[in-house]
């Protein structure tokens, strides 16, 4: 009986979750879809595109986690997601652990976003809000900095596991592709990309090495 009744609550769990996954989802592409309407999507490079999914990507994330870690049954899905019922105690610190992961990621997503609808939405951009976009995108990474800081100090070792062999992987996985692209440009076989491509690249080579190493160190 305890078992069907610890079943039913996890199904009813997963199925609220569901939900509120599919009206964010549904709201977040109503939006993207009338700022691309509204925009010069022929004007959008590539890069601009990839950036834009990716922040959406993180902003999802990371709003998904900051309402979880709000209540003390999300911050017991956020503890184990596998688990039969949720029930499971989480201490103050893991719950504040799970705050400044959404903050980051948060963070992350709109920082990824700005500099592209910035220039969208200010064509031709004038310098006074260049030079205000700017200083916020510094102020926003030096608050993500201090955030990053904090999430390592609260990791257990698994976790900076996950972190360090993610950046290992990005590393050694953009070395060669930048060398070959690089090389194919310098003997004009390959056009010549520019920072902030780079600057995507990585992002989405990080964001690829950290959900295949957190999956095989089970973290889900």
């Amino acid at each position: 009986m305890k078992t069907q009744e610890t079943g039913t609550r996890r199904i009813s769990t997963l199925a609220a979750l569901s939900v509120a996954g599919a009206c964010f989802g549904l709201v977040t592409g109503w939006e993207v879809g009338h700022f691309i309407k509204n925009s010069h999507v022929k004007d959008l490079s590539w890069s601009d595109l990839l950036a834009l999914t990716l922040a959406a990507f993180l902003l999802g994330i990371g709003l998904a986690t900051s309402v979880l870690a709000c209540t003390r049954r999300g911050q017991a899905i956020l503890a184990n997601p596998r688990s039969p019922d949720y029930s499971r105690p989480v201490s103050r610190a893991q719950a504040v652990f799970f705050g400044l992961q959404g903050g980051v990621l948060l963070l992350a997503g709109a920082m990824l976003a700005t500099p592209v609808i910035v220039m969208q939405t200010q064509s031709p951009l004038p310098p006074k809000w260049g030079l205000l976009s700017l200083w916020a995108l510094g102020l926003s990474f030096a608050i993500q900095t201090a955030l990053n800081i904090a999430v390592w100090r609260r990791s257990d070792e698994v976790f900076r596991r996950v972190i360090s062999e993610s950046g290992a992987a990005t590393f050694w996985l953009f070395q060669g592709v930048f060398f070959l692209w690089a090389a194919g440009e310098k003997l004009r076989m390959l056009p010549a990309v520019s920072s902030w491509d780079l600057v995507v690249v990585i992002m989405a080579l990080y964001l690829s090495a950290s959900m295949v190493v957190s999956y095989r160190r089970g973290l889900g």
